[in-house]
């Protein structure tokens, strides 16, 4: 992330999808708003999002209440972080 610009919609998905990759075994809502800076009714949107493209995952567990989930990254999840920053980094070495 650059500065403390505004972030571009595709820089916060990058980050949310960023932040759950860290926690392999899955990461709750509140975490991930924390780790992304973006408040838990906003972010539950986008991960939803992200969810419905097949780019992360929900999981469910008995010790969780109801409605409560972790959130992980799918392997499809991991290619589209591995190409969108290798994407960013090549446009910001061509100045785009």
């Amino acid at each position: 992330m650059s500065g403390k610009g505004k972030r571009s919609k595709a820089d916060l998905y990058a980050t949310i999808l960023e932040v759950i990759r860290r926690y392999p075994e899955g990461e709750r809502i509140t975490r991930i708003s924390y780790g992304v800076g973006v408040p838990v009714d906003r972010l539950k949107v986008m991960v939803d999002k992200l969810s419905a493209t097949g780019l992360v995952r929900k999981i469910t567990a008995d010790d969780q209440e109801k409605g409560a989930y972790y959130y992980s990254v799918t392997p499809r999840g991991l290619e589209f972080l591995e190409t969108y920053w290798k994407m960013k980094g090549f446009l910001e070495v061509f100045g785009g």
